[in-house]
Protein backbone atom coordinates (compact mmCIF):
# COMPACT_ATOMS: atom_id res chain seq x y z
CA UNK A 1 0.00 0.00 0.00
CA UNK A 2 2.60 2.42 0.63
CA UNK A 3 4.51 1.73 -2.55
CA UNK A 4 1.84 2.07 -4.34
CA UNK A 5 0.98 5.36 -2.49
CA UNK A 6 4.55 7.13 -2.54
CA UNK A 7 4.43 5.72 -6.50
CA UNK A 8 0.94 7.95 -6.97
CA UNK A 9 3.05 10.35 -4.89
CA UNK A 10 5.58 10.28 -7.33
CA UNK A 11 3.64 10.21 -10.41
CA UNK A 12 1.71 13.65 -8.68
CA UNK A 13 5.28 15.57 -8.42
CA UNK A 14 6.13 14.33 -11.89
CA UNK A 15 2.64 15.75 -13.46
CA UNK A 16 2.89 18.87 -11.59
CA UNK A 17 6.28 19.63 -12.57
CA UNK A 18 5.47 18.79 -16.42
CA UNK A 19 2.35 21.47 -16.05
CA UNK A 20 4.10 24.14 -14.53
CA UNK A 21 7.33 24.00 -17.01
CA UNK A 22 6.98 26.87 -20.06
CA UNK A 23 5.75 24.98 -23.48
CA UNK A 24 9.35 25.58 -24.63
CA UNK A 25 10.79 22.91 -21.80
CA UNK A 26 7.69 20.36 -22.45
CA UNK A 27 8.36 20.60 -26.32
CA UNK A 28 11.83 20.08 -26.18
CA UNK A 29 11.35 16.95 -23.44
CA UNK A 30 8.79 15.28 -25.49
CA UNK A 31 10.48 15.86 -28.98
CA UNK A 32 14.12 14.31 -27.41
CA UNK A 33 11.85 11.52 -25.76
CA UNK A 34 10.40 10.90 -28.53
CA UNK A 35 13.74 10.82 -30.17
CA UNK A 36 16.03 8.94 -27.92
CA UNK A 37 14.06 6.15 -27.18
CA UNK A 38 13.20 4.82 -30.86
CA UNK A 39 17.52 5.44 -31.41
CA UNK A 40 18.13 3.69 -28.54
CA UNK A 41 15.67 0.81 -29.22
CA UNK A 42 17.48 0.94 -32.71
CA UNK A 43 20.65 0.55 -30.98
CA UNK A 44 19.83 -2.44 -28.73
CA UNK A 45 17.65 -4.11 -31.09
CA UNK A 46 20.48 -3.90 -33.61
CA UNK A 47 23.07 -5.14 -30.94
CA UNK A 48 20.99 -7.80 -29.76
CA UNK A 49 20.30 -8.91 -33.22
CA UNK A 50 23.72 -8.77 -34.44
CA UNK A 51 24.80 -10.95 -31.94
CA UNK A 52 22.24 -13.34 -31.87
CA UNK A 53 22.92 -13.81 -35.97
CA UNK A 54 26.42 -14.26 -35.17
CA UNK A 55 25.92 -17.00 -32.51
CA UNK A 56 23.58 -18.56 -34.42
CA UNK A 57 25.88 -18.70 -37.22
CA UNK A 58 28.80 -19.89 -35.15
CA UNK A 59 26.64 -22.36 -33.71
CA UNK A 60 25.29 -23.44 -37.54
CA UNK A 61 29.37 -23.63 -38.47
CA UNK A 62 30.69 -25.35 -35.45
CA UNK A 63 27.75 -27.82 -35.46
CA UNK A 64 29.25 -28.87 -39.16
CA UNK A 65 32.52 -29.13 -37.46
CA UNK A 66 31.50 -31.16 -34.54
CA UNK A 67 29.62 -33.56 -37.43
CA UNK A 68 32.83 -34.20 -39.28
CA UNK A 69 34.89 -34.56 -35.94
CA UNK A 70 32.38 -36.99 -35.00
CA UNK A 71 32.15 -38.67 -38.48
CA UNK A 72 36.21 -39.52 -38.19
CA UNK A 73 36.12 -40.37 -34.62
CA UNK A 74 33.02 -43.05 -35.51
CA UNK A 75 35.25 -44.38 -38.51
CA UNK A 76 38.10 -45.04 -36.53
CA UNK A 77 36.67 -46.69 -33.69
CA UNK A 78 34.41 -48.92 -35.98
CA UNK A 79 37.81 -49.88 -37.67
CA UNK A 80 38.95 -51.03 -34.52
CA UNK A 81 35.20 -52.67 -34.16
CA UNK A 82 36.32 -54.30 -37.29
CA UNK A 83 39.52 -55.69 -36.02
CA UNK A 84 38.30 -56.76 -32.25
CA UNK A 85 35.51 -59.30 -34.68
CA UNK A 86 38.25 -60.71 -36.94
CA UNK A 87 39.90 -61.86 -33.77
CA UNK A 88 36.41 -62.63 -32.22
CA UNK A 89 35.77 -64.94 -35.40
CA UNK A 90 39.51 -66.54 -35.49
CA UNK A 91 38.32 -70.01 -34.46
CA UNK A 92 42.14 -71.20 -33.90
CA UNK A 93 42.51 -69.05 -31.80
CA UNK A 94 39.87 -69.85 -30.08
CA UNK A 95 40.64 -73.41 -29.40
CA UNK A 96 44.73 -71.78 -28.26
CA UNK A 97 42.96 -70.42 -25.39
CA UNK A 98 40.57 -72.99 -24.17
CA UNK A 99 43.23 -75.73 -24.47
CA UNK A 100 44.14 -77.69 -21.52
CA UNK A 101 47.64 -77.45 -21.16
CA UNK A 102 48.42 -78.74 -18.15
CA UNK A 103 51.37 -81.54 -19.51
CA UNK A 104 51.66 -79.95 -22.89
CA UNK A 105 54.35 -77.89 -22.63
CA UNK A 106 55.12 -77.73 -26.06
CA UNK A 107 51.21 -77.28 -27.11
CA UNK A 108 51.45 -73.76 -25.20
CA UNK A 109 53.94 -72.74 -27.00
CA UNK A 110 52.21 -73.19 -30.22
CA UNK A 111 49.65 -70.85 -28.49
CA UNK A 112 52.21 -68.40 -28.31
CA UNK A 113 53.45 -68.71 -31.61
CA UNK A 114 50.36 -68.14 -33.29
CA UNK A 115 49.12 -65.16 -30.75
CA UNK A 116 52.39 -63.43 -31.76
CA UNK A 117 52.23 -63.38 -35.20
CA UNK A 118 48.96 -62.74 -35.55
CA UNK A 119 49.05 -59.58 -33.09
CA UNK A 120 52.40 -58.61 -34.39
CA UNK A 121 50.77 -58.34 -37.72
CA UNK A 122 47.93 -56.19 -36.51
CA UNK A 123 50.25 -53.80 -34.66
CA UNK A 124 52.29 -53.82 -37.96
CA UNK A 125 49.11 -52.58 -39.78
CA UNK A 126 47.52 -50.11 -37.15
CA UNK A 127 50.30 -48.22 -35.57
CA UNK A 128 48.27 -46.54 -33.98
CA UNK A 129 47.13 -49.51 -31.78
CA UNK A 130 49.35 -49.44 -28.43
CA UNK A 131 48.73 -53.19 -27.54
CA UNK A 132 46.64 -55.89 -28.14
CA UNK A 133 45.68 -58.34 -25.14
CA UNK A 134 43.76 -60.92 -24.59
CA UNK A 135 42.60 -62.02 -21.08
CA UNK A 136 41.50 -65.70 -20.07
CA UNK A 137 40.77 -67.82 -17.35
CA UNK A 138 42.43 -70.52 -18.54
CA UNK A 139 45.11 -71.19 -15.58
CA UNK A 140 46.83 -73.63 -17.60
CA UNK A 141 47.67 -71.36 -20.15
CA UNK A 142 50.78 -69.95 -18.67
CA UNK A 143 50.55 -65.90 -19.61
CA UNK A 144 53.60 -64.54 -21.27
CA UNK A 145 53.22 -61.12 -19.57
CA UNK A 146 52.67 -59.04 -23.08
CA UNK A 147 49.46 -60.67 -25.22
CA UNK A 148 48.35 -62.83 -22.96
CA UNK A 149 47.22 -62.40 -19.96
CA UNK A 150 44.86 -63.77 -17.04
CA UNK A 151 41.70 -62.01 -16.28
CA UNK A 152 42.23 -61.51 -13.00
CA UNK A 153 44.37 -58.88 -13.87
CA UNK A 154 41.26 -56.70 -15.26
CA UNK A 155 39.48 -54.06 -13.22
CA UNK A 156 36.55 -55.44 -11.89
CA UNK A 157 34.45 -52.79 -13.34
CA UNK A 158 35.75 -53.75 -16.90
CA UNK A 159 35.11 -57.37 -16.38
CA UNK A 160 31.53 -56.94 -15.20
CA UNK A 161 30.71 -54.14 -18.43
CA UNK A 162 32.32 -56.67 -21.02
CA UNK A 163 30.57 -59.58 -20.06
CA UNK A 164 27.22 -57.80 -20.01
CA UNK A 165 27.77 -56.44 -23.59
CA UNK A 166 27.75 -60.30 -24.46
CA UNK A 167 30.48 -59.57 -27.11
CA UNK A 168 28.07 -57.77 -29.26
CA UNK A 169 29.07 -54.49 -28.06
CA UNK A 170 32.49 -52.49 -27.72
CA UNK A 171 33.16 -50.45 -25.02
CA UNK A 172 35.87 -47.78 -24.48
CA UNK A 173 37.34 -46.79 -21.02
CA UNK A 174 39.83 -44.21 -20.06
CA UNK A 175 42.69 -45.62 -18.58
CA UNK A 176 44.00 -44.23 -15.41
CA UNK A 177 47.62 -43.37 -16.33
CA UNK A 178 49.16 -40.01 -16.70
CA UNK A 179 48.84 -37.47 -19.10
CA UNK A 180 51.97 -38.55 -21.10
CA UNK A 181 51.11 -41.79 -21.62
CA UNK A 182 47.26 -42.08 -21.30
CA UNK A 183 45.73 -44.16 -23.73
CA UNK A 184 41.98 -45.48 -24.38
CA UNK A 185 41.15 -49.24 -24.26
CA UNK A 186 38.56 -51.15 -25.64
CA UNK A 187 37.18 -54.05 -23.72
CA UNK A 188 35.33 -56.96 -26.24
CA UNK A 189 34.15 -60.57 -24.50
CA UNK A 190 35.37 -63.52 -26.05
CA UNK A 191 32.56 -66.48 -26.41
CA UNK A 192 31.61 -69.56 -28.26
CA UNK A 193 29.40 -68.72 -31.36
CA UNK A 194 26.73 -70.92 -30.37
CA UNK A 195 27.02 -70.93 -26.64
CA UNK A 196 26.94 -67.97 -24.08
CA UNK A 197 30.00 -68.66 -22.68
CA UNK A 198 32.46 -66.30 -22.04
CA UNK A 199 36.31 -67.73 -22.55
CA UNK A 200 37.96 -64.92 -22.33
CA UNK A 201 38.63 -60.75 -23.16
CA UNK A 202 40.22 -58.93 -25.64
CA UNK A 203 41.33 -55.44 -25.15
CA UNK A 204 43.17 -53.17 -27.53
CA UNK A 205 44.85 -49.94 -26.46
CA UNK A 206 45.09 -47.21 -28.78
CA UNK A 207 46.61 -43.14 -27.76
CA UNK A 208 45.19 -40.40 -27.08
CA UNK A 209 47.11 -38.76 -29.34
CA UNK A 210 45.04 -41.40 -32.10
CA UNK A 211 42.01 -39.51 -31.28
CA UNK A 212 43.18 -36.40 -30.94
CA UNK A 213 44.88 -36.03 -34.09
CA UNK A 214 41.13 -35.95 -35.32
CA UNK A 215 40.23 -32.67 -33.72
CA UNK A 216 43.38 -31.20 -34.02
CA UNK A 217 43.25 -29.58 -37.39
CA UNK A 218 39.50 -27.96 -36.14
CA UNK A 219 40.75 -26.87 -32.72
CA UNK A 220 42.32 -23.71 -34.29
CA UNK A 221 40.92 -20.61 -32.30
CA UNK A 222 38.23 -22.44 -30.57
CA UNK A 223 38.94 -25.49 -27.64
CA UNK A 224 37.47 -29.46 -28.41
CA UNK A 225 37.09 -31.49 -25.81
CA UNK A 226 35.78 -35.50 -26.18
CA UNK A 227 34.25 -37.03 -23.29
CA UNK A 228 32.77 -40.28 -22.54
CA UNK A 229 29.06 -40.69 -21.35
CA UNK A 230 30.24 -40.23 -17.89
CA UNK A 231 31.90 -37.10 -18.57
CA UNK A 232 35.15 -37.87 -18.02
CA UNK A 233 37.65 -36.52 -20.53
CA UNK A 234 38.91 -38.53 -23.30
CA UNK A 235 40.74 -36.22 -24.96
CA UNK A 236 40.95 -32.05 -25.01
CA UNK A 237 42.86 -28.87 -26.88
CA UNK A 238 42.46 -26.94 -23.24
CA UNK A 239 45.98 -25.30 -22.97
CA UNK A 240 46.76 -24.78 -18.84
CA UNK A 241 43.18 -26.22 -17.59
CA UNK A 242 44.34 -29.22 -15.76
CA UNK A 243 40.77 -31.34 -15.55
CA UNK A 244 39.85 -35.03 -16.01
CA UNK A 245 36.40 -34.57 -16.10
CA UNK A 246 33.41 -31.95 -17.60
CA UNK A 247 32.21 -31.11 -14.41
CA UNK A 248 35.41 -29.76 -12.71
CA UNK A 249 34.62 -26.97 -15.59
CA UNK A 250 32.88 -23.88 -14.07
CA UNK A 251 28.93 -24.36 -13.99
CA UNK A 252 27.04 -23.52 -16.62
CA UNK A 253 25.14 -20.08 -17.00
CA UNK A 254 22.52 -20.04 -19.36
CA UNK A 255 21.09 -22.84 -21.67
CA UNK A 256 19.52 -23.20 -25.30
CA UNK A 257 19.06 -25.60 -28.14
CA UNK A 258 18.76 -24.93 -31.69
CA UNK A 259 18.44 -27.07 -34.66
CA UNK A 260 21.86 -28.02 -34.96
CA UNK A 261 22.54 -29.07 -31.34
CA UNK A 262 22.96 -27.64 -27.72
CA UNK A 263 24.56 -24.38 -27.02
CA UNK A 264 25.29 -23.21 -23.83
CA UNK A 265 27.57 -20.33 -21.95
CA UNK A 266 30.41 -21.00 -19.50
CA UNK A 267 33.08 -19.79 -17.92
CA UNK A 268 36.59 -21.71 -17.58
CA UNK A 269 38.75 -18.88 -15.35
CA UNK A 270 37.76 -15.91 -16.05
CA UNK A 271 37.01 -15.67 -19.66
CA UNK A 272 33.12 -16.45 -20.90
CA UNK A 273 32.89 -19.43 -23.75
CA UNK A 274 30.15 -20.30 -25.67
CA UNK A 275 29.65 -23.90 -25.31
CA UNK A 276 28.24 -26.52 -28.44
CA UNK A 277 28.35 -30.19 -27.83
CA UNK A 278 26.68 -33.17 -29.85
CA UNK A 279 26.74 -36.81 -29.34
CA UNK A 280 28.43 -39.88 -30.88
CA UNK A 281 26.70 -43.24 -31.44
CA UNK A 282 28.45 -44.89 -29.04
CA UNK A 283 27.80 -42.16 -25.92
CA UNK A 284 30.53 -40.07 -26.32
CA UNK A 285 30.16 -36.60 -27.41
CA UNK A 286 32.35 -33.79 -28.94
CA UNK A 287 32.30 -30.65 -26.74
CA UNK A 288 33.28 -26.91 -28.71
CA UNK A 289 34.17 -24.42 -26.64
CA UNK A 290 34.49 -20.65 -28.42
CA UNK A 291 35.64 -17.62 -26.38
CA UNK A 292 32.32 -15.14 -26.54
CA UNK A 293 34.69 -12.34 -26.07
CA UNK A 294 36.23 -13.01 -29.31
CA UNK A 295 33.43 -14.13 -31.34
CA UNK A 296 31.69 -11.03 -30.30
CA UNK A 297 34.74 -8.73 -31.21
CA UNK A 298 33.64 -7.48 -34.42
CA UNK A 299 30.15 -6.88 -33.56
CA UNK A 300 30.94 -4.87 -30.23
CA UNK A 301 32.84 -3.03 -33.03
CA UNK A 302 30.14 -2.34 -35.08
CA UNK A 303 27.82 -1.64 -32.09
CA UNK A 304 30.56 0.82 -31.02
CA UNK A 305 30.34 2.73 -33.94
CA UNK A 306 26.80 2.32 -34.13
CA UNK A 307 26.56 3.60 -30.67
CA UNK A 308 28.70 6.64 -32.10
CA UNK A 309 26.90 7.39 -34.84
CA UNK A 310 23.64 7.20 -32.84
CA UNK A 311 25.02 9.77 -30.13
CA UNK A 312 25.71 12.05 -32.85
CA UNK A 313 22.45 11.77 -34.41
CA UNK A 314 20.72 12.33 -31.05
CA UNK A 315 22.95 15.31 -30.40
CA UNK A 316 22.40 16.76 -33.83
CA UNK A 317 18.84 15.97 -33.21
CA UNK A 318 18.80 17.83 -30.20
CA UNK A 319 20.26 20.82 -31.57
CA UNK A 320 17.45 20.84 -34.18
CA UNK A 321 14.54 19.79 -31.80
CA UNK A 322 15.89 23.10 -29.74
CA UNK A 323 16.03 25.33 -32.70
CA UNK A 324 12.24 23.75 -33.67
CA UNK A 325 11.21 24.39 -30.16
CA UNK A 326 12.27 28.13 -30.09
CA UNK A 327 10.76 28.32 -33.51
CA UNK A 328 7.40 27.26 -32.53
CA UNK A 329 7.16 29.22 -29.31
CA UNK A 330 8.57 32.57 -30.17
CA UNK A 331 5.14 33.37 -31.82
CA UNK A 332 3.28 31.85 -28.83
CA UNK A 333 5.05 34.53 -26.48
CA UNK A 334 4.38 37.19 -28.48
CA UNK A 335 0.93 36.77 -28.66
CA UNK A 336 1.57 35.89 -24.89
CA UNK A 337 2.57 39.42 -24.49
CA UNK A 338 -0.04 40.63 -26.60
CA UNK A 339 -2.34 39.15 -24.33
CA UNK A 340 -1.32 40.46 -21.11
CA UNK A 341 -1.63 44.13 -22.94
CA UNK A 342 -5.48 43.59 -23.13
CA UNK A 343 -5.41 42.43 -19.80
CA UNK A 344 -3.50 45.93 -18.28
CA UNK A 345 -6.03 47.56 -20.56
CA UNK A 346 -4.22 48.17 -23.44
CA UNK A 347 -5.88 47.82 -26.55
CA UNK A 348 -2.96 48.97 -29.11
CA UNK A 349 -1.62 45.99 -30.21
CA UNK A 350 1.35 45.23 -32.96
CA UNK A 351 0.15 44.42 -35.85
CA UNK A 352 2.48 41.28 -36.63
CA UNK A 353 1.96 38.83 -39.47
CA UNK A 354 1.55 35.16 -37.50
CA UNK A 355 0.53 33.49 -40.80
CA UNK A 356 -2.50 31.32 -41.47
CA UNK A 357 -2.40 27.94 -39.03
CA UNK A 358 -3.72 27.64 -36.01
CA UNK A 359 -1.65 30.88 -34.19
CA UNK A 360 -2.12 32.53 -36.63
CA UNK A 361 -6.01 32.34 -36.43
CA UNK A 362 -5.67 32.38 -32.67
CA UNK A 363 -4.02 35.95 -33.34
CA UNK A 364 -6.42 36.87 -35.46
CA UNK A 365 -8.97 36.42 -33.05
CA UNK A 366 -7.52 38.00 -30.42
CA UNK A 367 -7.20 41.15 -32.56
CA UNK A 368 -11.00 40.97 -33.40
CA UNK A 369 -11.69 40.47 -29.65
CA UNK A 370 -9.29 43.68 -28.71
CA UNK A 371 -11.39 45.81 -30.95
CA UNK A 372 -14.67 44.48 -29.66
CA UNK A 373 -13.61 44.93 -25.94
CA UNK A 374 -12.45 48.28 -26.67
CA UNK A 375 -15.65 48.99 -28.76
CA UNK A 376 -17.84 47.63 -25.80
CA UNK A 377 -15.73 49.55 -23.72
CA UNK A 378 -16.25 52.93 -25.44
CA UNK A 379 -20.06 52.30 -25.42
CA UNK A 380 -19.95 51.30 -22.17
CA UNK A 381 -18.15 54.20 -20.83
CA UNK A 382 -20.47 56.85 -22.93
CA UNK A 383 -23.51 55.09 -21.10
CA UNK A 384 -21.50 55.87 -17.66
CA UNK A 385 -21.13 59.46 -18.93
CA UNK A 386 -24.61 60.31 -19.70
CA UNK A 387 -25.74 58.27 -16.98
CA UNK A 388 -23.57 60.44 -14.70
CA UNK A 389 -24.64 63.69 -16.57
CA UNK A 390 -28.27 63.14 -15.93
CA UNK A 391 -27.22 61.86 -11.85
CA UNK A 392 -25.61 65.15 -11.90
CA UNK A 393 -28.80 67.43 -13.30
CA UNK A 394 -30.77 65.61 -10.95
CA UNK A 395 -28.43 66.50 -8.24
CA UNK A 396 -28.37 69.69 -9.24
CA UNK A 397 -32.13 70.62 -9.72
CA UNK A 398 -32.65 69.04 -5.98
CA UNK A 399 -30.01 71.55 -4.85
CA UNK A 400 -32.98 73.98 -4.67
CA UNK A 401 -35.88 72.33 -3.74
CA UNK A 402 -33.33 71.06 -1.10
CA UNK A 403 -33.11 74.88 0.23
CA UNK A 404 -36.46 75.15 -0.87
CA UNK A 405 -38.35 73.12 1.45
CA UNK A 406 -36.66 74.50 4.39
CA UNK A 407 -37.49 77.86 3.28
CA UNK A 408 -41.02 76.36 3.00
CA UNK A 409 -41.48 75.13 6.40
CA UNK A 410 -40.69 78.58 7.79
CA UNK A 411 -43.41 80.01 4.85
CA UNK A 412 -46.11 78.00 6.34
CA UNK A 413 -45.57 78.58 9.86
CA UNK A 414 -44.86 82.71 9.37
CA UNK A 415 -48.68 81.77 7.08
CA UNK A 416 -50.55 79.89 9.99
CA UNK A 417 -49.11 82.90 12.69
CA UNK A 418 -50.65 85.42 10.61
CA UNK A 419 -53.64 83.11 10.10
CA UNK A 420 -53.22 82.63 5.70
CA UNK A 421 -54.64 79.32 5.35
CA UNK A 422 -54.10 79.18 1.94
CA UNK A 423 -50.54 80.32 1.60
CA UNK A 424 -50.16 77.30 4.74
CA UNK A 425 -51.81 74.81 2.14
CA UNK A 426 -50.15 75.74 -0.54
CA UNK A 427 -46.35 75.84 1.25
CA UNK A 428 -47.32 73.02 3.17
CA UNK A 429 -48.19 70.91 -0.53
CA UNK A 430 -45.15 72.05 -1.88
CA UNK A 431 -43.02 71.19 1.18
CA UNK A 432 -44.51 67.42 0.76
CA UNK A 433 -43.83 67.28 -2.78
CA UNK A 434 -40.05 67.76 -2.37
CA UNK A 435 -39.67 65.52 0.63
CA UNK A 436 -40.60 62.96 -1.50
CA UNK A 437 -38.83 63.85 -3.98
CA UNK A 438 -35.36 64.03 -2.32
CA UNK A 439 -36.14 60.57 -0.62
CA UNK A 440 -32.66 60.52 0.85
CA UNK A 441 -30.25 60.91 -2.33
CA UNK A 442 -32.34 57.11 -3.53
CA UNK A 443 -32.89 56.82 -7.36
CA UNK A 444 -36.05 54.73 -6.94
CA UNK A 445 -39.23 55.08 -4.31
CA UNK A 446 -42.29 53.20 -4.71
CA UNK A 447 -45.09 53.40 -7.64
CA UNK A 448 -47.32 54.82 -4.75
CA UNK A 449 -44.49 57.36 -3.48
CA UNK A 450 -44.51 58.51 -7.94
CA UNK A 451 -48.34 58.78 -7.53
CA UNK A 452 -48.15 61.06 -4.04
CA UNK A 453 -45.23 63.19 -5.27
CA UNK A 454 -48.07 63.80 -8.45
CA UNK A 455 -50.53 64.90 -6.72
CA UNK A 456 -48.78 67.02 -4.29
CA UNK A 457 -47.72 68.60 -7.45
CA UNK A 458 -51.20 68.81 -8.81
CA UNK A 459 -52.57 70.62 -6.03
CA UNK A 460 -50.01 72.92 -5.94
CA UNK A 461 -51.12 73.58 -9.42
CA UNK A 462 -54.64 73.81 -8.83
CA UNK A 463 -53.97 76.60 -6.41
CA UNK A 464 -52.47 78.59 -9.10
CA UNK A 465 -54.56 77.48 -12.22
CA UNK A 466 -58.08 76.88 -10.59
CA UNK A 467 -60.70 75.69 -12.52
CA UNK A 468 -57.82 75.39 -15.80
CA UNK A 469 -57.57 71.45 -15.38
CA UNK A 470 -59.49 68.56 -13.88
CA UNK A 471 -57.38 65.14 -13.32
CA UNK A 472 -58.51 61.53 -13.53
CA UNK A 473 -56.99 58.32 -12.02
CA UNK A 474 -57.23 55.21 -13.79
CA UNK A 475 -54.84 53.10 -11.38
CA UNK A 476 -53.95 49.26 -10.74
CA UNK A 477 -53.89 49.17 -7.19
CA UNK A 478 -51.90 45.78 -7.29
CA UNK A 479 -49.02 47.56 -9.27
CA UNK A 480 -48.22 50.41 -6.10
CA UNK A 481 -45.87 48.54 -4.42
CA UNK A 482 -43.60 47.94 -7.17
CA UNK A 483 -40.49 49.88 -7.84
CA UNK A 484 -39.65 53.47 -10.07
CA UNK A 485 -37.29 56.00 -11.25
CA UNK A 486 -38.53 59.03 -9.44
CA UNK A 487 -39.77 61.92 -10.82
CA UNK A 488 -40.86 60.19 -14.56
CA UNK A 489 -44.33 60.93 -14.45
CA UNK A 490 -44.71 64.81 -12.69
CA UNK A 491 -42.51 65.99 -15.84
CA UNK A 492 -44.97 64.89 -18.47
CA UNK A 493 -48.02 66.98 -16.02
CA UNK A 494 -46.42 69.98 -16.09
CA UNK A 495 -46.41 69.72 -19.99
CA UNK A 496 -49.52 69.58 -19.93
CA UNK A 497 -50.17 72.28 -17.38
CA UNK A 498 -47.91 74.55 -19.42
CA UNK A 499 -48.28 74.00 -23.05
CA UNK A 500 -51.70 71.94 -23.49
CA UNK A 501 -54.02 74.63 -22.04
CA UNK A 502 -55.60 76.97 -24.73
CA UNK A 503 -56.83 79.98 -22.93
CA UNK A 504 -57.55 80.70 -19.54
CA UNK A 505 -61.02 80.13 -19.66
CA UNK A 506 -60.50 76.99 -22.06
CA UNK A 507 -59.73 74.00 -19.36
CA UNK A 508 -58.34 70.54 -20.05
CA UNK A 509 -59.28 67.07 -18.32
CA UNK A 510 -56.00 65.32 -17.76
CA UNK A 511 -56.26 61.36 -17.15
CA UNK A 512 -53.30 59.31 -14.94
CA UNK A 513 -53.47 55.50 -16.18
CA UNK A 514 -51.39 52.64 -14.57
CA UNK A 515 -51.38 49.52 -15.90
CA UNK A 516 -49.87 45.59 -16.41
CA UNK A 517 -48.35 44.93 -19.96
CA UNK A 518 -47.08 41.23 -19.91
CA UNK A 519 -44.16 41.47 -17.43
CA UNK A 520 -43.87 45.53 -17.79
CA UNK A 521 -45.91 48.88 -15.89
CA UNK A 522 -47.05 50.95 -18.15
CA UNK A 523 -47.73 54.88 -17.04
CA UNK A 524 -49.99 57.05 -19.05
CA UNK A 525 -50.28 60.61 -18.89
CA UNK A 526 -53.31 61.70 -21.64
CA UNK A 527 -55.06 65.61 -21.90
CA UNK A 528 -57.39 66.75 -24.33
CA UNK A 529 -55.44 69.48 -24.80
CA UNK A 530 -54.05 71.47 -27.91
CA UNK A 531 -51.45 68.85 -28.73
CA UNK A 532 -48.12 69.56 -29.91
CA UNK A 533 -46.74 70.22 -33.38
CA UNK A 534 -44.27 68.27 -35.06
CA UNK A 535 -41.20 69.92 -35.03
CA UNK A 536 -41.67 71.10 -31.03
CA UNK A 537 -41.78 67.46 -30.52
CA UNK A 538 -38.64 66.91 -32.06
CA UNK A 539 -36.87 68.77 -30.48
CA UNK A 540 -37.92 67.73 -27.18
CA UNK A 541 -37.31 64.78 -27.41
CA UNK A 542 -33.57 65.50 -27.94
CA UNK A 543 -31.46 66.70 -25.28
CA UNK A 544 -30.77 70.12 -26.53
CA UNK A 545 -33.52 73.06 -25.76
CA UNK A 546 -33.70 71.09 -22.16
CA UNK A 547 -32.46 73.89 -19.82
CA UNK A 548 -34.09 72.31 -16.64
CA UNK A 549 -33.23 68.44 -17.41
CA UNK A 550 -36.84 67.19 -16.90
CA UNK A 551 -37.59 66.99 -20.23
CA UNK A 552 -38.58 63.83 -22.14
CA UNK A 553 -35.24 63.33 -23.36
CA UNK A 554 -34.15 62.96 -19.67
CA UNK A 555 -36.78 60.85 -18.21
CA UNK A 556 -36.24 59.10 -21.46
CA UNK A 557 -32.14 58.52 -20.49
CA UNK A 558 -32.60 57.59 -17.09
CA UNK A 559 -34.86 54.68 -17.97
CA UNK A 560 -32.79 53.48 -20.19
CA UNK A 561 -29.86 53.66 -18.61
CA UNK A 562 -31.04 52.29 -15.65
CA UNK A 563 -33.33 49.28 -17.42
CA UNK A 564 -31.91 48.98 -20.71
CA UNK A 565 -33.30 50.21 -24.19
CA UNK A 566 -36.29 48.33 -24.37
CA UNK A 567 -37.76 50.83 -22.11
CA UNK A 568 -38.57 54.55 -21.81
CA UNK A 569 -41.02 56.97 -23.53
CA UNK A 570 -43.33 57.29 -26.14
CA UNK A 571 -45.21 60.61 -27.32
CA UNK A 572 -48.03 60.40 -29.31
CA UNK A 573 -49.53 64.26 -30.28
CA UNK A 574 -51.95 65.59 -32.81
CA UNK A 575 -52.87 69.05 -33.17
CA UNK A 576 -56.09 70.16 -31.78
CA UNK A 577 -57.18 66.21 -30.23
CA UNK A 578 -53.96 66.23 -27.51
CA UNK A 579 -51.90 64.42 -26.05
CA UNK A 580 -50.58 60.93 -24.98
CA UNK A 581 -47.49 59.86 -22.95
CA UNK A 582 -46.60 56.31 -22.17
CA UNK A 583 -43.70 55.13 -19.80
CA UNK A 584 -42.80 51.79 -19.65
CA UNK A 585 -40.94 50.28 -17.03
CA UNK A 586 -39.70 46.94 -15.93
CA UNK A 587 -42.17 44.76 -12.99
CA UNK A 588 -39.33 45.31 -10.15
CA UNK A 589 -39.12 46.08 -6.38
CA UNK A 590 -35.19 46.76 -6.68
CA UNK A 591 -34.20 49.90 -4.72
CA UNK A 592 -31.28 52.10 -6.35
Amino acid sequence: MNIAKSFYNSLRKLHGNMVNRRLRSKLFLVYLIVTILPISFLVLYSNQTTKKQIVDQAVANVGSTIDQINNNIENKLEMYKQISTLIYLDTELRNYLINNYDKNYVAYLDAYDYVNKTFYKMLAMNPNLKFITLYTDNRSLPSDGYFIKHMDELPERLVTQTFEAEGNITDFYLEDTDAASRGITLARSLNYLSLNYPYGILTMEVTERDIYSLIEKEAKNKTIIVADEDGGIITSGMKNVNASNLAEIRALKDASTTTTGSYLYSEIGQEKMLVIQKPLKNGWRTVVMLPYDELLGQAQKATRKMLLISLGCIAAAMIMIYATSQFMTKRFEWLLQQIRKVERGSFDLSNKPMGNDEVGQLSFALYKMAATIQDLINDVYKKEVAKKDAEMNSLQAQISPHFLYNTLASISALAIKNNNMQVHDMADELARFYRISLNKGKKSISIAQEIKLTQHYLSIQKTRFDGLFNVHYKLDESLLNFTTLKLIVQPFIENCINHAIWDDESGINIVIKLCADGDDIVFSVIDDGMGIPRHILESMTEQCGQPTGYGIYNVNQRIKLVYGDAYGVEVFSKVGIGTTVQIRIPRTINYL
